[in-house]
This record gives structure tokens, C-alpha cells and sequence, in this order.
């Protein structure tokens, strides 16, 4: 899994549009674009166009 953060625009109940970024872990890019609609969507707003998807490998943590 990877660490991602995904940049869109979203429109709130009212049709005002605003800027979400959403941060998460996903297998790839297209899992993390719709764990973040799922999210938007829950908060009852509409997904407009995805401007980023910015992937980061989960970095190991060493041991003491």
C-alpha cells in the first residue's frame, strides 16, 4: 500500500464549489480517487474534477 493525497474540486449541498484534499492509503491510484468520492459523497457534496493524485511509498520503521 501507498500513501496518497488527492486534490479535487467538490461542490457543497448548496452547488458553492469547494477545494478538498483527501489523505489516505491505497493499492493505486484509482482506489485512492474513489475512496475519496465515497468520502465526498458521505459528506452529502458532488465531486467536480480531479486536479492531483500525489503517491508516497509507506517509508519502514526501523527497529531500536
Amino acid at each position: 500500500m501507498s500513501n496518497f493525497r488527492v486534490i479535487a474540486s467538490c461542490f457543497d449541498r448548496a452547488g458553492a464549489p469547494i477545494p478538498v484534499t483527501w489523505y489516505g492509503e491505497a493499492e493505486t491510484p484509482d482506489i485512492a480517487v474513489q475512496c475519496m468520492r465515497g468520502e465526498v459523497h458521505g459528506n452529502g457534496w458532488s465531486m467536480g474534477a480531479v486536479t492531483a493524485v500525489q503517491q508516497r511509498e509507506k517509508q519502514q520503521e526501523l527497529a531500536a
